[in-house]
This record gives C-alpha cells, structure tokens and sequence, in this order.
C-alpha cells in the first residue's frame, strides 16, 4: 500500500496541470497501481481494506490518496482534478449526493456492465443508496457504507407499546408529535422532539422525510412547522444541527430526537443518559440516506483494477473487514445480517435500525444538486421561521423541484 496525504485545492490544481505526465504505473513485483482518492476517518479502516485486498490477489497494489477532512473542501478539489481531465484518481469516494453533479458532467463511468459481468445488480445494494448513485436511468456510484435517519429514543421513558409502534416505523409524524408532546418532561427531560431545523443540509434531509421524499410537500412542511413552534421542542429548534440534538439527549434534555447512527457514539457511561436508555425508531416517512459511495473516474486508466478494487471494498469479505474495523453500516444487503458487522456496531442489530435502512430514500440527484439544496434550505427555513406561508412555499419547493430535475 502506497500512501499519500493532500492538503489543499491548490495540490489538485497542480496535479492536474501535470496530468500528461500521468501513466499506467507499476508497483514493486510489477503490480498494476489503482489510486484510491478517499478520507481518513482515523478509525484504520481504510489501512485494514487495502491490507486486506492486496494480500487477497497479487496484480493491483492501492496508492491511497487522503483527501482533505473538510467535505467542501474535498468536492471543490476532486471537482478541479476531473475537470481537468486528470487521471491522478481511479477510484472515488463521493457523498451521496454528488452523483448527480459528477457524472451529469462525464466525470464517472456508469458501472452497469460491470455489476452484471459480474453477477451483480442495483438490488444487492442499499436501495437508497443506490438511488443516489443512480443518474439518468444508469448506476455511476455504489455504497462503500450507508448513513441514514434514525428516531432515537428514551426506552425508559416511552412505553413499551409506543417502542414498538416506533421501531416498526407503522406509524406517523401526526402520531410522533403526539408522543412527542405526551412524554415532554417525563424522566426529567425538557423537551419531547429534538430535529434539524437549522438553515443547511440537514434541514433538506428532514424535510426529505417528513415529506416522504418529497411527494406530500405541503402537508410535510406543515408538519414540521407545527413541531417547530410546538412548546415540546427547544425554542432555539431553528438554529438545531446534529450535535445540538446530540447533547440533548446525552444531557437528558429530550426524549426524541432524529439523526444519523454516529449520535449512537455520544452515548456513554459519563453521559447523563447511558445507551442502555436508548432505543432506536424507524422514521414513517423513510429515512433520508446519507453516508458515502464510490465511483470510478472515467479518465481513468486502470479501470479493471479499479473496478476490481471497489467491488471487493463494496461486498464480501473487503466489506465486512471494512465496516467491522470502522464501524460502519454494510451497503451490500447481504452483509446485513453478518454477525462479525454485528457484534462491532451495537445498533445495526435494533429492529429499528434494520427496518429504517430497508426503508431508505435519497434526496434528489440533479446535475445541480448543491444550488436545488441552497434554494430549499432558503424555502424551507423561511417557512419554519414564519416569514412565508405553507401555500406560497410548497408551491415555490416544487417549482424548484421541476427546475433541477
């Protein structure tokens, strides 16, 4: 494994203006080298995935290139190297949500032939996952792991018929907020129903589930503003991020709150509230995918090394060392019940969980995806703060639904 640190746009810049020089490299023993242009979680799975790999065949090394830790940062470089034309980069790891963007401007090669070639399809994967990676009817990027939306909640509190009710995900936000305003105060807490509100991506995904991805805008919205002026969620919802909702749970402050597996890890013997306290939900209207996927540049020019390497870091054996170093949640559905994944990521085995990533939905994918989510965050917000009515923005949603597509 061969290993390189980037640090700024400035570097890909650079790389990019020196693509020409870029040829098919051969590694010590003459093994065919495959860059792999990832993050570094500091978790040591991404060492343990290439280790793995590279002792199970003997004609791809990895040259594993870090990107930056900050997203933005990592899409403006990747963005800067593709368009160039670079062939720095074989492989690529992408959030979910810039599929769209990157193969609408050819930047990826479509994976169809190479999943079938191989006895594999779109159904082995994370359904919402791969609907993310889906642009124009064609497979351009699969899971490496899947994040999605989940309902935390205090087990000791809620009833154990309500818990049920909440894990099956048979229910509905008219039937959340009911619980959320019966339960506010209970055990000591504060607040019923912690969400995302504030203005930024994590509103679009709230908004993408209580709108059951998209299609039920106007009672969605009027859902969540209903939640937002409610006195059972904090007076300050609006500016609420992930780690606002995280604290009020770990604190003991709230008996709901929706986010993403990682709020799992907040919860210790130190907190306030112990995860032996804690449940998890399945969200009604579909938990909104997050997570990050991987691709193939289409300038390429080790494509079946590539192709090779993903598709053992996305199934099988790569998978399930992958995620059982890391922690990760499995895109291939068959892993999902693979006891080693199990016994290293304590939730993945909650009904709630389960039935929350079999019911996962991707926000839309369009070739603009970062200025269709600015508009709506802008929407939404406004909405949820009162300065427009449901009306008038429902109707400026979907307009701007239709106009990204």
């Amino acid at each position: 494994m061969k290993f390189n640190e980037k640090f700024s746009t400035a570097m890909a810049i650079a790389v990019a203006a020196s693509m020409a020089l870029a040829g098919t490299a051969l590694a010590d023993g003459d093994r065919e080298v495959v860059t792999f242009f990832s993050q570094d979680a500091g978790n040591g799975a991404v060492e343990a995935l290439i280790e793995a790999y590279e002792a199970a065949q003997d004609k791809y090394e990895i040259n594993w290139v870090v990107a930056p830790k900050d997203t933005t940062e990592v899409k403006t470089m990747l963005n800067t190297a593709l368009a160039a034309g670079s062939t720095e980069y074989d492989v690529v790891r992408i959030d979910t949500v810039w599929t769209g963007d990157m193969a609408g401007a050819g930047y990826l090669d479509a994976l169809d032939q190479n999943l079938m070639a191989d006895g594999l399809s779109p159904a082995n994967f994370n359904p919402g996952s791969i609907q993310a990676g889906t642009y124009n009817a064609k497979t351009y990027a699969i899971p490496l792991y899947p994040d999605c939306g989940l309902l935390y909640f205090r087990s000791d509190i809620v009833s154990e018929e309500d818990a049920a009710t909440l894990r099956s995900g048979d229910y509905t936000f008219e039937d959340l907020l009911a619980m959320a305003e019966k339960y506010a105060g209970e055990g000591g807490t504060k607040y019923g129903l912690a969400i995302q509100a504030a203005q930024y991506e994590g509103l679009v995904c709230n908004a993408n589930e209580w709108t059951s991805n998209f299609t039920d805008i106007s009672h969605g919205l009027e859902l969540m503003k209903q939640a937002c002026d409610a006195d059972y969620t904090p007076d300050d919802i609006l500016v609420y991020k992930e780690s606002n909702g995280n604290d009020a749970m770990a604190n003991g402050d709230v008996v709901f709150q929706r986010n993403w597996p990682s709020a799992w890890g907040t919860l210790t013997e130190e907190t306030n509230v112990h995860p032996d306290q804690v449940d998890i939900g399945c969200l009604p209207g579909g938990a909104c995918i997050g997570g990050w996927e991987v691709a193939i540049n289409s300038k390429s020019e080790h494509k079946e090394g590539a192709w090779d390497f993903m598709k053992f870091a996305t199934t099988g054996e790569g998978q399930v060392i992958f995620d059982k170093v890391g922690g990760y949640i499995p895109g291939y559905l068959e892993n999902m019940t693979n006891e080693e994944i199990l016994a290293s990521h304590p939730i993945l085995s909650r009904e709630g969980t389960q039935n929350s990533l079999n019911h996962t939905i991707a926000r839309p994918s369009p070739s603009q995806y970062a200025e269709l989510s600015d508009a709506l965050q802008i929407s939404i917000h406004k909405y949820l703060s009162g300065e427009t009515d449901l009306d008038s923005t429902a109707a400026e949603v979907e307009q701007l639904l239709k106009d990204y597509e």
